[in-house]
This record gives structure tokens, C-alpha cells and sequence, in this order.
């Protein structure tokens, strides 16, 4: 018999298609999740959006997508120039993360 708290797989990698980039979060290979980002100049990435399925928001996840995107940006030497009223939140509350608004 299966227990119902089993630990899920949560994985969030960078993708690209047909020209829109994203940050897919998949839950036990589920697509539940993304942020996307444009690069509308040198050295620029803008998060335009985030999205999380309405029964996995307040679990963090969406946070999770907004640090693995702005640590993609640092590794990029990228200024993130959150457009996304929940990107900017999250990253203004977070010392480490504001960093990369520079």
C-alpha cells in the first residue's frame, strides 16, 4: 500500500522554447509551476511572470523558482530586473537575493 506522505519530487530546471525562456517546475514530473524571463538587453534578465498551481502556493515552491532564476542571473553576470509583483517581493525581502537587482 502506498503512504500519502511520500516525498515528492520537486525539480525546477531552466528551459527554452520557441523563444520564451523559463524556470519549469515539475512535482513527480508534473508541470505545476514556471517563471518566465526575458533577456531584453545585454546583460538583463527580466522575470515577467511566476506561476504555481493553486494547491502547491504557500509552500514555497514559488520561492524556490525566484532564487534558482536569480542565481542563474548571478552565474550570468545578469541585473534582474523584476517586472512580477511576487518576484520583486521576494527578491526585495532577501539581502542575498536583492543583490542581483544591482
Amino acid at each position: 500500500m502506498e503512504r500519502m506522505n511520500q516525498p515528492r519530487k520537486v525539480a525546477i530546471e531552466r528551459e527554452e522554447l520557441n523563444g520564451v525562456h523559463e524556470f519549469v517546475l515539475r512535482v513527480d514530473g508534473e508541470r505545476l509551476g514556471f517563471l518566465e524571463f526575458t533577456r531584453p538587453d545585454v546583460g538583463v534578465m527580466r522575470i515577467e511572470y511566476v506561476e504555481v498551481s493553486p494547491e502547491l502556493r504557500g509552500t514555497g515552491l514559488g520561492r524556490q523558482l525566484v532564487e534558482k532564476a536569480v542565481a542563474f542571473a548571478t552565474d550570468s553576470k545578469l541585473r534582474v530586473v523584476p517586472i512580477c509583483s511576487y518576484a520583486r517581493a521576494v527578491i526585495q525581502r532577501d539581502p542575498v537575493l536583492s543583490a542581483a537587482l544591482k
